[in-house]
């Protein structure tokens, strides 16, 4: 910061009036110095109208009123009833300023002409005086001065231009500041040429502008104006059209960066070698580069670099504090070293065994992962320091790559929870571990839980714990009340601590025994069983909140969880109904069969004894009875089978399809040679399954196609298909078909669609066989219509070695 600048924190200054004039919202303009001009006192309004003039001087006064100084305001073309006026429509009390006298009013003639005519030592002289007494009991004096009582006695031109150079030596070693106000309507062109030439900062169209065409006052009266003005302009000329070319090129800088990070096609690692292409031609520098830090460990370990480097190439450590980036690590003071002698750097590892010359870094915090710092280094040292300007650019870049690298950290870890949660080969429990560690890893804790809790007995259960723990174990209990946990009890499910104190948690005991300083926790709120709280906590404190991704990736896995354990309270319900239905089916059978058992056994009986006794319709009601009793008997055993399909089945283990269907066809053929039937078969696959089960599923589906093919003999085909995971397997026949209306009913228990006199059954068969591909993780259905036939097609899950066979 310049030396000007810092002044202006004791004299007041065009920074005190700015503040002032960008109270309006079309005010704009910069604070910068001016050339030769050790002041930002003095400015120059020049405006067009009334109004403008007031929306810039208004202001003005009113803040400096503010501030505690005397205004002063000497007026001219306005009447000062005029100017007390847009001070009241501005907020000012404007009688009890005047009465105190922190505004003072005065006018032309009692101010610039109160001897009857200009004198400009005795105006520099009036104000001394205004200024002294100001600052004896306010904090400075503030001037406002309307300049059109020039065309009063029409003082010479030389005199008023050397008024305001003399001004311009007073304001800067006084606690004042003062806007001259000129209008440009009444001042003609070459007196406002003149004043904007004597002035070092111009106010028009509400801007403030640094004025390029200031010329000293010393110069301005010299004998050699001509000459000193011709150098100046043609310094400015030189100024401005450097300025021009460094502003283009910046704009060319921050385009092309944009072009860089605004590329779909190109990979992270990509965009990142063309960011240190573009900074070593921004910054002039030799190598670009990005570290892995610890501050606290002291480490520093180089991920990327630019260009082949002799001393940087990845996976080179160094103790942090043997580098320049221990100044963007905060270590040191500064991110850019320019000489490191001067900067307290001669005696690190990069100076002196390196060779490195010049530096600009910037330090990166990356949530969840190693902090970064991505720097640019020079082995030739540079001549100037680095521009604020370049250390921005550096800064936007490091904001580039702090985004990214967050961006693929939460997107890797998604993916790590998205593999973990679809794993059909672990157990919730195996998951859950899995889960507990990524969170720590995430969040940058130290232990994650998982506990049962109930608000009505305060008690809180530890369910299980990502590691060894000595207060916290699977099984432990405690009060509710006496950990973290009960903050998610709330109207907020999720809760985070990273002050106990000032978050009321100091009286707990995870806090005062347990030591936990920081914590992240969500309920879990279940149907049927248990609320549990999901959470990690570390005895650390946490400097940072915890940010908006990391308590959605939280609740993503909380989510997780509550599926996974209502999942599983739906398996035991499950479970246990068909543990249920399956005692109830074999108590049914069990108590069915013994009298059923007697039925028949008596009515062989009276066959046996007393056939030859009974009439031709004696003999046709006790075959009938007989046939009654033995289907009977089938339904109660297809009864049975039904209901242990899923609790008396085997383990799944890898089938050939084609062995499975020749030992169907093989016991079938008797009745494929009866009906003159036609089977033929297409190449089947190999898949994970029950292979008693998916036979008996075949037996069905094939016995139906021959039983239903009506005066024809039946032609069935059967052939399989990948889906994806899976394969469709389909039996198609050429028979009497299934009206779509119908099509539902074949898969409900004893549900028949024809009568027992045209065909033959139970109406269990696609029952049970549904079943069996339910309890596979398939579907089975049917595509017919009547008289055309009809295809049954169920599906089986894909063996991963089956899948070069189907291509």
């Amino acid at each position: 910061m310049s030396q000007q600048i810092q002044r202006t924190d004791d004299l007041l200054g065009l920074e005190a009036g700015l503040e002032a004039l960008q109270e309006t919202p079309e005010f704009t303009g910069p604070v910068e110095p001016v050339a030769q001009h050790d002041s930002y006192d003095h400015l120059a309004l020049i405006y067009e109208s009334q109004a403008e003039q007031f929306a810039t001087v208004i202001p003005y006064i009113k803040h400096g009123l503010e501030r505690g100084e005397r205004c002063v305001y000497i007026a001219d073309e306005n009447d000062t009833e005029e100017i007390c006026s847009a001070l009241r429509d501005a907020g000012v009390d404007v009688e009890g300023a005047l009465e105190s006298g922190a505004l003072t009013m005065h006018t032309a003639q009692d101010s610039y002409l109160r001897d009857g005519s200009f004198d400009p030592d005795d105006m520099i002289a009036f104000l001394e005086e205004a200024i002294e007494e100001a600052t004896e009991e306010y904090e400075g004096l503030r001037i406002a001065g309307e300049m059109t009582w020039v065309f009063g006695d029409d003082p010479p031109i030389e005199e008023l231009v050397e008024y305001e150079g003399k001004l311009n030596r007073l304001l800067p070693d006084t606690n004042g500041i003062a806007i001259c106000q000129y209008n440009r309507e009444r001042f003609s062109a070459d007196i406002l040429r003149d004043i904007i030439k004597t002035h070092p900062h111009l106010i028009y169209d509400n801007t403030v502008c640094q004025n390029f065409y200031y010329t000293p006052p010393e110069e301005f009266f010299g004998p050699d104006k001509p000459e000193r003005e011709i150098d100046r302009m043609m310094g400015t000329l030189l100024d401005r059209t450097e300025a021009r070319v460094e502003l283009q090129r910046r704009h060319q800088h921050l385009q092309h960066q944009n072009e860089i990070t605004a590329d779909p096609d190109t990979s992270f690692e990509q965009k990142l070698q063309e960011m240190f292409e573009l900074g070593c031609e921004r910054f002039d520098l030799e190598l670009g580069a990005m570290a892995r830090v610890d501050p606290e460990r002291d480490w520093f370990e180089i991920e990327y670099v630019s260009d082949d480097h002799e001393h940087f190439e990845p996976g080179v450590e160094l103790p942090l504090s043997e580098t320049y980036c221990m100044g963007a690590a905060g270590i040191e003071t500064g991110e850019c070293v320019s000489d490191p002698e001067r900067d307290g750097y001669d005696g690190t590892v990069v100076y002196e065994e390196f060779g490195l010359q010049a530096y600009l870094g910037t330090y990166i915090e990356i949530d969840g992962s190693d902090d970064r710092t991505f720097f640019f280094v020079s082995s030739e040292a540079r001549d100037g320091g680095f521009t604020d300007e370049e250390q921005t650019f550096n800064r936007l870049m490091g904001q580039w790559v702090k985004y990214k690298l967050e961006q693929n950290q939460r997107e890797s870890h998604k993916r790590t929870l998205y593999e973990i949660a679809s794993d059909p080969d672990s157990t919730f429990e195996e998951k859950l571990r899995e889960m507990l560690e990524l969170g720590r890893e995430r969040f940058d804790l130290e232990l994650g839980g998982l506990a049962r809790i109930d608000l009505a007995s305060d008690t809180f259960e530890v369910e299980a714990v990502s590691d060894e723990n000595e207060h916290f174990e699977a099984g432990d209990r405690m009060q509710l009340s006496d950990t973290y946990c009960r903050l998610t009890l709330g109207s907020e499910r999720t809760a985070t601590v990273t002050d106990p104190e000032r978050s009321g948690m100091d009286d707990c005991l995870a806090y005062e025994e347990f030591g936990i300083e920081t914590y992240l926790g969500t309920r879990i709120e279940l149907d049927n069983g248990a609320d549990r709280t999901f959470f990690f906590v570390s005895s650390e404190r946490r400097e940072q909140p915890f940010s908006d991704a990391e308590r959605t990736f939280h609740h993503l896995m909380s989510q997780w969880i509550e599926y996974e354990l209502e999942q599983k309270q739906r398996e035991r319900a499950l479970e246990e109904s068909n543990e249920r239905l399956e005692q109830f089916a074999y108590a049914a059978s069990h108590d069915l069969q013994e009298p059923l058992r007697m039925v028949t056994s008596y009515l062989q009986l009276l066959e046996s004894r007393y056939g030859d006794a009974l009439d031709e319709d004696g003999e046709e009601f006790l075959e009938f009875a007989v046939d009654g009793a033995d289907r009977m008997r089938k339904m109660i055993d297809g009864l049975l089978e039904y209901s242990r399909v899923e609790t008396r089945g085997n383990p799944f283990e890898p089938m050939d399809l084609d062995a499975v269907l020749d030992d169907v066809l093989e016991d079938l053929q008797l009745c494929i040679q009866e009906a003159d039937a036609e089977v033929t078969v297409g190449e089947l696959p190999r898949v994970e399954g029950d292979t008693s089960q998916v036979r008996q599923v075949f037996q069905n589906l094939l016995d139906n196609a021959i039983t239903y093919s009506g005066e024809e003999p039946a032609h069935v085909n059967v052939d399989a298909k990948r889906r994806g995971q899976e394969w469709v397997i389909s039996i198609r026949d050429d028979g009497i078909g299934i009206d779509p209306e119908d099509q539902e009913r074949v898969f409900t228990v004893f549900d028949r669609l024809h009568s027992r006199e045209e065909y033959e059954g139970t109406g269990i068969g696609l029952a049970l066989s549904q079943r069996i591909i339910e309890r596979h993780g398939g579907e089975i259905w049917v595509d017919s219509e009547p008289g055309e036939g009809a295809t049954f097609s169920f599906t089986l899950p894909a063996l991963e070695e089956s899948v070069d066979r189907s291509q």
